[in-house]
């Protein structure tokens, strides 16, 4: 065990040290019991292991000899161009890229998903906190006795604030730290008027029950805004997975069905009125499936953003629907590609 974990500590070390950094604070927001090492560490070797298999995947095919000649023959005869070599290294250090920024998209919805769960519970918290108060409880016990296992993440935090603050820690201190293990703004301005109305002697029960009652009308608002703004979200994502498909799908069936035509046409064309066919398209079907399969990929993960950005105010936060988007959007496409070609009985 310990020679797994020397492993992955020498494996993140490959990475820069302020994303080393950073990591290491995003999961501790995110609640995570694991070192930052095992995470990195991991992701560092399971890219490495991607990177060692794209390089060395096409030598392997190349080697591979279908008329029975050795190895060595093979590259004798066809040696392999250094291109292929370039596109092999540029695609294997691209796949190490999306492993890690994927490990990374793990650890930051792990992180949103804590802090909604925390801001969720936060009234009902901050009103639990009034009630023991008001029956005559100091703060700090009317604190402690609210951390209900129903709360979660938020009763964990209070947890250990509390235990702080019974050594020399001070209850403030302990308080305003929640802020280092959620992030989450909404709880460090709730701690904050609670610590100054708790210094300044006034009414503390009857403030943690307005300040419950802000919090709850503002989620109102925001689920409010959400659903209002859903028939856009919902329109983005039609003209996504269907509309842009289908219409790509369209048009390289229109620019196979020229070519087709340019082929059969005879050389004197033009006299019997098909003089519109004389031109060359410069554009093949092939590539123009490359072109579109990149396209809707590209479209996907900036749509997918966008109704991050109408959901929950963060672009970040909208990736989690960009495979589902992108792969719909990807299947329509050849649907419709395979539809149309049966429509007017050509090959797709």
């Amino acid at each position: 065990m310990k020679l797994k974990e020397r492993s992955y500590s020498s494996a993140a070390r490959l990475l820069p040290s302020s994303y080393r950094e950073h990591m290491a604070r995003m999961l501790i927001f995110a609640g995570e019991k694991r070192p930052a090492e095992h995470w990195l560490g991991s992701g560092v070797i399971l890219g490495l292991l991607i990177l060692s298999i794209t390089i060395l995947a096409p030598s392997a095919l190349h080697t591979t000899s279908i008329t029975g000649l050795s190895v060595v023959d093979t590259y004798l005869q066809e040696p392999r161009p250094v291109t292929s070599e370039a596109v092999a290294w540029s695609a294997g250090v691209v796949m190490f890229i999306i492993v890690q920024f994927m490990i990374y998209l793990v650890v930051y919805f792990k992180v949103e998903d804590r802090t909604k769960r925390a801001e969720k519970a936060l009234p009902d918290a901050l009103y639990l906190v009034a009630s023991n108060i008001r029956a005559g409880m100091t703060p700090f016990q009317a604190m402690k006795l609210s951390a209900r296992k129903e709360f979660g993440p938020l009763s964990e935090e209070i947890d250990y604030a509390t235990a702080r603050a019974f050594g020399t820690e001070s209850f403030s201190d302990a308080l305003l730290s929640m802020k280092d293990r959620i992030r989450s703004t909404v709880l460090d301005r709730a701690m904050q008027l609670f610590i100054s109305s708790m210094k300044a002697g006034g009414h503390l029960a009857q403030l943690l029950e307005e300040m419950a009652k802000d919090i709850s009308e503002t989620r109102t608002l925001k689920n409010e805004l959400v659903t209002n703004t859903k028939m856009y979200t919902l329109l983005i994502m039609f003209t996504i997975i269907v509309c842009a498909p289908l219409l790509q799908a369209i048009s390289i069936h229109f620019v196979e069905a020229i070519t087709d035509m340019q082929d059969k046409a005879s050389v004197g064309g033009a006299e019997f009125g098909m003089s519109f066919l004389a031109g060359e398209v410069l554009m093949t079907p092939k590539f123009l499936v490359f072109v579109s399969i990149a396209m809707l990929v590209v479209i996907s993960i900036l749509a997918s953003m966008l109704t991050g950005v109408i959901v929950e105010g963060k672009e970040k936060y909208g990736l989690r629907y960009a495979p589902l988007v992108m792969s719909g959007a990807l299947a329509v496409f050849f649907v419709s590609r395979y539809l149309i070609a049966g429509f007017f009985g050509t090959a797709g």
